[in-house]
């Protein structure tokens, strides 16, 4: 009952945050303002929803913190994909959103990528959608209510686009770390005017885009399909690829180099990342404020699994840190996001931000849909949220009815599974 109440609590917060308030704000009474790319958005399976957004990682930060944080909640369809507007729409378009985080965005488009929408008939990109009603860019929104806190992850687009161009594997898309460099600069630039108004910022690094649950090695591609995978030691494909095989019935398809991402390209990624890492810890020191340093968080993810009730959370597909896509958090993964947030806030700023607590997180995991609990290969999903949870359901990956309870050892006794196993 404990458990259940502490949860309740935190989900009305979050939904609050998003639903009160329509009016415009004035000037300087805002407590937070996000800004990002996807994750800040909170997408999930390939769509961004209300359904998820309410535990993405920002909305915890301001529910933690008792901040009235609006998100931008968007009511999706059977078909609906982040990026396409059509069919997808703002639950409550007068809302002026404090959450402005845009799926797809790069440092680039946070500083110039500007919503031309005052009306819902007008939109007719995410950053509308998102930004909705205002006519601004992310930089330009924080600079118009200069808040008293700043959640600034950006730049995994800068490098993600390498890791999940499935059918282009080669590393191209890498932002040239020079147009990197210029345009952080200038993002610090203009924070460290509202930091000399009074704002604080937090900003956060570019974890290893080459270890997300989209990319599968040989063993992760066999233990799924169940045949023989030619894939060498430090190679990748995707799960795309590796679906695409499953109906083949063969590995014909990685004899294409493009939907093979080499360890020399992996190298490639993990070289400009770093690269990438440099200029933000150089720019957040200039300007006086802390780095959350997710590329190490999710290391120590990767290498020693957190634990939930047995289980441990792997960061392979299926396995507890991403949702359906791969890509983006599951609900517990933003939860733990969240929490890493909270505690740099808490150091860096002094302030008492508390963390979300281990019965919210074990809730949260029981009733998480991207989950597979039971080791079957299949999780509950979210029918109806976007195109690929009905895709999901149709390929049998989702739709599982016993996630939930498992027949028979419990929760503690599925750690590794069927599908993932300990080394």
């Amino acid at each position: 009952m404990e458990i259940m109440r502490s949860t309740r609590t935190a989900i009305r917060a979050l939904a609050l945050g998003g639903t009160l308030a329509l009016a415009a704000m004035p000037a300087r009474a805002v407590d937070l303002v996000g800004m990002g790319d996807s994750i800040g958005e909170g997408v999930a399976a390939a769509d961004a929803a209300w359904q998820t957004q309410i535990f993405s990682y920002i909305a915890w930060v301001g529910s933690q913190m008792e901040s009235d944080v609006k998100i931008p909640l968007i009511q999706t369809n059977l078909f609906g994909i982040v990026g396409d507007v059509s069919g997808r729409s703002r639950i409550f378009p007068d809302m002026i959103t404090t959450n402005v985080a845009v799926s797809g965005a790069t440092v680039h488009s946070l500083l110039n990528d500007r919503s031309s929408a005052a009306t819902p008939d007008a939109v007719a990109t995410e950053t509308d959608l998102v930004l909705l009603p205002r006519q601004q860019t992310q930089i330009e929104f924080a600079e118009s209510v200069a808040p008293k806190l700043i959640i600034c992850w950006i730049g995994n687009n800068d490098a993600l686009g390498a890791a999940i161009s499935f059918a282009q594997l080669d590393a191209s898309q890498l932002t040239p770390v020079a147009s990197f460099d210029k345009d952080y600069v200038e993002l610090a630039d203009r924070l460290k005017v509202l930091i000399a108004g009074g704002s604080k910022v937090v900003f956060a690094n570019i974890p290893d885009v080459t270890k997300i649950g989209f990319l599968v090695n040989r063993s992760d591609a066999e233990s799924f399909l169940g045949f023989p995978v030619n894939l060498p030691d430090g190679h990748f494909t995707t799960i795309v690829a590796m679906l695409l095989m499953g109906i083949a019935g063969n590995d014909d398809l990685i004899s294409d180099p493009n939907f093979v991402l080499d360890s020399t390209e992996v190298a490639k990624i993990n070289a400009r990342i770093a690269q990438f890492n440099q200029i933000i810890q150089r720019e957040a020191v200039r300007v006086g404020m802390p780095v959350v340093d997710v590329h190490a968080i999710f290391d120590d993810f990767v290498a020693n699994p957190r634990e939930i009730l047995g289980f441990k959370l792997r960061n392979r597909f299926l396995g507890g840190l991403f949702s359906l896509d791969g890509v983006h958090p599951s609900t517990v993964g933003h939860v733990l996001l969240a929490n890493e947030f909270i505690r740099t806030i808490d150091s860096a700023f002094n302030m008492n931000v508390p963390l979300i607590d281990e019965p919210t997180l074990e809730y949260l995991f029981l009733f998480d849909p991207h989950i597979d609990k039971d080791g079957d290969r299949r999780v509950t999903g979210r029918f109806g949220v976007g195109f690929l949870e009905t895709l999901g359901l149709l390929l049998g990956i989702t739709g599982d009815p016993n996630d939930f309870s498992p027949a028979s050892g419990g929760v503690a006794q599925m750690a590794g599974g069927v599908f993932w196993r300990d080394e």
